[in-house]
């Protein structure tokens, strides 16, 4: 008998089955298998693991910057009358600071933040945690109701985490002064307060003033 028989050569089993070398490999490979889908599917729903307060700080400060350099590039925006409508206006989606539109809907590249920035305006496309939204709406006097930015004069883009506690705390605001505005609240309205600081919001002017903020606040 050469090996090769040998090796598939029928072993009893104290029940009168007959095993083969090459099926008792197979089983075991098909039974691992299993072992891994299991423990595959476990992971799929697993909740991810705790980040630490240093990385939701650290997301924190990236949002800070990069709302930044939104504001730092409407102000460029402004400069030029990118659609060629008459007007110089802000850019009423922060995209736009990336490329624009013109009025028979040609792209027009402007090139004043890049553009994965210029993407991360949903929750599958956050830069560090963070996503950013424009308003376009202002919350006036209680009992007058919201009315419409002025893009000619007014904007405003709020950063939000994507997943609160996991990616941040804080929720950070910026308008066409520059000013940015921070906020621990769990829940944020999509519209730009009247008087962000009246409604709970704290002026930040540095990213050293945000890392003495983070100070105080009790991350999980």
């Amino acid at each position: 008998m050469n090996e090769s028989d040998r090796k598939n050569e029928p072993l009893k089993t104290s029940g009168g089955k007959k095993l083969t070398i090459t099926g008792i490999v197979f089983s075991i490979i098909v039974t691992a298998g299993f072992v891994w889908a299991a423990i595959q599917w476990h992971n799929l729903w697993r909740k991810p693991d705790q980040a630490s307060a240093q990385d939701l700080q650290l997301n924190e400060q990236h949002a800070f910057l990069n709302l930044q350099t939104i504001a730092e590039a409407q102000k460029k925006y402004k400069e030029t009358d990118w659609d060629r409508d008459g007007k110089k206006t802000f850019a009423k989606y922060f995209i736009h600071l990336w490329t624009s539109v013109s009025l028979s809907s040609d792209p027009i590249s402007v090139n004043l933040i890049h553009r994965k920035l210029a993407f991360a305006s949903e929750t599958s496309r956050a830069i560090d945690g963070y996503y950013f939204v424009d308003l376009h709406d202002w919350d006036v006097p209680e009992g007058e109701g919201l009315r419409s930015l002025n893009h000619e004069k007014e904007w405003a883009v709020l950063a939000t985490s994507t997943d609160y506690g996991q990616t941040g705390i804080l929720s950070l605001l910026v308008d066409n002064s520059g000013s940015i505005f921070v906020n621990p609240a769990k829940y944020i309205p999509i519209v730009y307060p009247e008087n962000p600081v009246s409604k709970g919001w704290i002026k930040i002017d540095t990213i050293q003033q945000l890392q003495e903020y983070q100070k105080t606040i009790m991350y999980p």
